[in-house]
């Protein structure tokens, strides 16, 4: 069973964090849920600590998978961030009689990685997380917000780092889209340079009947930098599959 905490939300969600992210990352974004069901905001495994037993993204998907059995949840909603996002549209297309509803927050099709970031993950992590993927992950950063970022990261396991940038630089799935069969919501920040919006757009454009929507000033990591807004979007989408 995977670690997780839990907040109201008006259906229940199983909430994915992204590569080498843990479940702090959705904190502040479930506070203003409401509701009388369920999000669950899991820690994937090896996050925030803990043996790497998944080299990929197929691999985390059964990992969640289990989770949604174990649990007892009835076709939930999943909602991803980044390599999490991934994990949910992957689970999507593989167990689509066990989704109620996806939510794919600054993700893609396919995820591209930098190189000069799984150089620096290999050589110097800790220096390639605070110089590179931070300031890249923000449109803007002040201490305060530094600093929760830093406790939404898995810092106590760096080769997870590694390990997640490469599953991700695996990952494609882009014409397997037409099999998603969810509801199905879109959200990326406008100044998004890790995953721009364009890669948003691509998965709007096709997966049937979905719908996308940009949140203004944030960049990559959205649950951190505009929590209430990304709430404000996912309550209103859970609501809708309530009824």
């Amino acid at each position: 069973m995977l670690d997780f905490s839990t907040h109201d939300a008006p259906h229940d969600v199983v909430l994915v964090h992204g590569a080498g992210g843990n479940n702090l990352l959705w904190r502040r974004t479930m506070q203003h849920l409401s509701g009388g069901s369920k999000a669950f905001a899991v820690n994937l495994p090896g996050h925030p600590a803990g043996r790497i037993t998944c080299k990929s993204v197929g691999d985390y998907v059964e990992a969640l998978q289990g989770f949604i059995a174990e649990s007892g949840l009835r076709r939930p909603a999943v909602c991803g961030h980044s390599m999490g996002g991934a994990v949910a549209l992957a689970h999507a297309i593989a167990h689509p009689d066990d989704v109620g509803g996806l939510v794919l927050v600054s993700t893609g099709a396919k995820l591209g990685v930098n190189q000069e970031i799984l150089d620096g993950l290999k050589d110097r992590p800790m220096d390639t997380i605070e110089r590179t993927i931070t300031p890249w992950s923000f449109s803007s950063i002040d201490l305060g917000l530094g600093r929760e970022a830093r406790t939404a990261l898995s810092v106590s396991n760096l080769p997870v780092f590694l390990n997640d940038y490469l599953a991700c630089r695996d990952f494609d799935v882009r014409a397997q889209l037409p099999r998603v069969s969810a509801r199905t919501l879109v959200v990326c920040g406008d100044k998004d340079r890790m995953t721009p919006p364009s890669w948003s757009q691509y998965l709007a454009t096709n997966i049937s009947g979905s719908e996308l929507r940009l949140v203004e000033g944030s960049g990559h990591m959205v649950p951190l930098e505009k929590p209430g807004a990304l709430a404000q979007v996912l309550q209103s989408f859970l609501s809708s599959l309530s009824r």
